[in-house]
């Protein structure tokens, strides 16, 4: 996926309502809209979350991590632990295994414990 097709999280204490959901509250307002505009939400907001439902970039310092919340949650994403590329699962697996390694950055994916 590429960036302009996910939503990312930032965190950011200004917000009010914890209870809201701004994803949804964007779809409805934006359907059809041509720009990315990130969704910022409160650390509360994201505390809040299913950890199913939120994605983490784990970049090492000095760089920010970035959340990024899938908005169809029938749709599983994997995200390569080496260059933090997320894809279809299912398009992600059947790559690796013809592979062995992740169709983005081609690093060599480890064998599973």
């Amino acid at each position: 996926m590429s960036s302009g097709e996910s939503q990312s999280l930032r965190l950011d204490d200004s917000m009010d309502d914890p209870l809201e959901d701004p994803f949804m509250a964007k779809l409805s307002f934006e359907q059809g809209g041509s720009e990315f505009v990130p969704v910022v939400v409160s650390k509360a907001v994201l505390r809040s979350m299913s950890r199913r439902d939120v994605l983490i970039k784990r970049w090492p310092r000095p760089l920010s991590w970035q959340y990024y919340r899938s908005l169809l949650p029938d749709v599983s994403i994997t995200m390569c632990p080496s260059c933090f590329q997320m894809f279809h699962s299912e398009d992600y697996e059947l790559l690796v295994l013809q592979h062995n390694c992740c169709p983005y950055c081609r690093r060599p994916i480890d064998e599973p414990n």
